[in-house]
């Protein structure tokens, strides 16, 4: 029961993510990448619940790449000012230092 509700928070927050960086309107399309995800069941099903109520009608999609890729081309794009996420000082930021 303790690790069913820990993998069941880990889907809502996950799925809070999601949401958070999902542009205002439209029907979202969500990726998901990660060993976690090889959980299966007892994350992924709490997960797609979590994404239902939190973005109804989002499409989910199959990763165009891992982990890395994604964090690589966050960063690239950051550093070019191209990304396309909402901002947030908290949370996404290029720190410029010299």
């Amino acid at each position: 029961p303790v690790a069913g509700a820990v993998l069941a928070e880990a889907g809502r927050q996950i799925a809070e993510t999601a949401a958070a960086a999902a542009p205002a309107g439209g029907a979202p399309v969500v990726a998901l990448t990660g060993g976690l995800l090889n959980i299966g069941a007892p994350l992924l099903d709490p997960l797609h619940a979590a994404l239902e109520r939190s973005l109804p009608g989002h499409r989910s999609v199959p990763a165009a790449g891992g982990p890395l890729e994604g964090a690589l081309l966050v960063a690239a794009r950051l550093a070019t000012d191209s990304l396309r996420l909402p901002a947030d000082g908290v949370l996404l930021q290029v720190a410029h230092t010299g």
